[in-house]
This record gives C-alpha cells, sequence and structure tokens, in this order.
C-alpha cells in the first residue's frame, strides 16, 4: 500500500485535531457516509458554528480516503485510550501529509539524534521554506511571515502528536514510549505501508517514534518475548512473523 503525502495548507494551518477527531471515529457509523458521519458526530459540540464549519472542512479533507483510515476508525470505536491513539494517529499523519512528513522523518528526526534540546520557529523557518519551494511552480509561494507561520503551526503539530513539548514558542524533545499494542499496531501498519514485514524493519516511518533500526529491533525483541509476535535473528537475517494479515485485523483483534 504506497501513499504520497500531499501538501495541504489547511490540514497545516489548523493543526491535528486529535481529541475532534477521535471523539468521530469512536462515535463512527459504517452505515452512513463520511459526509453523514461528519454532521452527526460535529453538530452542536462546538462554541461557534464558524468554528464547527472550519473542523468540519478539516476532517473532511484528512479523510480523503476513509477505507485506508479504517484501522484508527476501529481502535477508537474498539476504546483505545486517546493516548495510546494519538500514537497511532502520529503515524498515519506521518505517511499522509506534508510538510509533517518530511519535518518528522527528516528534519526533527536528525535533530533529535544530535541532542539538540530547544526549537524555536526561526530554527525551522529554513526547512519550510525549502519545503514549500518544491510544491511546483504552480503553488503560491509563502511569505517571510507565512514561511514563520507555517514553522509556529508545524512545531504545534508536533506538540500535539507527543514528539515535542512545550506551551511556549520554545519547543523541547519530548520522551515518547509507546504501549506494547501501538508497537504491535505500528508493525503491522508499516508492513502494509512497505509492503512486507523485511521492508518494515529499516523503515524511516519508525522514525515518527524516534526509533532506529537497533531500536526497532529491541521494540521487536520484547514483542517475541512476551509471544506477541515471532521475531527470529541469525547474523545479519531477521524474520518475523505477524500474528495478523493486516493493520485492520490487528487493531479490530487488539481493541477486543
Amino acid at each position: 500500500m504506497k501513499i504520497r503525502p500531499e501538501w495541504s495548507q489547511r490540514l497545516l494551518r489548523k493543526g491535528v485535531l486529535a481529541q475532534e477527531t477521535y471523539e468521530l471515529f469512536a462515535a463512527w457509523d459504517d452505515g452512513l457516509s463520511a459526509a453523514d458521519n461528519l454532521k452527526s458526530a460535529l453538530s452542536g459540540r462546538h462554541k461557534t458554528a464558524g468554528w464547527e464549519r472550519e473542523v468540519r472542512a478539516t476532517l473532511k479533507r484528512r479523510l480523503r480516503d476513509v477505507e485506508h483510515v479504517r484501522p484508527l476508525i476501529v481502535l477508537a470505536k474498539r476504546g483505545m485510550s486517546l493516548v495510546d491513539w494519538r500514537d497511532c494517529l502520529r503515524l498515519w499523519i506521518g505517511v499522509t501529509e506534508q510538510p509533517f512528513h518530511d519535518f518528522a522523518l527528516g528534519w526533527l528526526f536528525n535533530e533529535h539524534g544530535k541532542g539538540r534540546y530547544q526549537i524555536r520557529s526561526e530554527d525551522v523557518r529554513p526547512f519550510i521554506e525549502k519545503s514549500a519551494a518544491s510544491r511546483g511552480p504552480k503553488a503560491k509561494p509563502l511569505s517571510e511571515y507565512g514561511q514563520l507561520r507555517s514553522a509556529r503551526d508545524l512545531l504545534r503539530m508536533a506538540v500535539d502528536l507527543g514528539m515535542l513539548a512545550g506551551d511556549g514558542p520554545t519547543k523541547t524533545f519530548a520522551s515518547i514510549a509507546m504501549s506494547d499494542d501501538v508497537t504491535m499496531f505500528y508493525v503491522h501498519m508499516i508492513s502494509d505501508l512497505e509492503g512486507n514485514t523485511t521492508k518494515m524493519l529499516s523503515s524511516r516511518l519508525w522514525r515518527l517514534a524516534y526509533m532506529a533500526p537497533t531500536d526497532v529491533h529491541v521494540a521487536l525483541l520484547r514483542l517475541h518475548q512476551y509471544k506477541r509476535l515471532n521475531y527470529e535473528v541469525a547474523g545479519n537475517i531477521a524474520q518475523v512473523g505477524l500474528p495478523f494479515k493486516s493493520a485492520l485485523e490487528c487493531a479490530e483483534r487488539a481493541a477486543a
């Protein structure tokens, strides 16, 4: 399952909306269309009609392919905690949305590895400038203020998804500690996205949890120890046996 991340100024500007998305998915009715689910779940839930329209439009943009995001719907409907579910949402947003995809898997992961402690919007502006330029000649250029605001929005997304911490202009790196259920979901979802378990082992998508291949190895050994999956290593050869055929089945069984 190959998915190309898309740039959306709306999704960047409005942010993650984790609580709203979780509540939408927890109340999801498979008998209704996505539009009707949005209307049913969001109607009358916000202080103003204007903000309700903004939330609805943003989530509609994020849910452009309901079938691909169905594992997250199942996890919310089955009662996974919001904290764990947010970690799963981070993987999905990291896969599907620019510039968060390149920021989290590239710039942020690399700075974390260098031992950097603090980040401000000004530090991220050069990344935004380069990323915005890659959208193509038809995209409207960002002004200097637009670049700074987008950098601020990007840091806010990273905070909301648990990769950074801080309420003020200066952010610090957060410590990510995923539960075994979330790690199992990552294993299955990344295997789906990469096409097989071999590519999953070295996938850059693990960077969304600040995990290098050595960290993935340790996590899989733990899951093997607790008989959640089968993980065998002989020299440079590693084999993974998964209990479920897909991330959707993993969500259905893990949340049961």
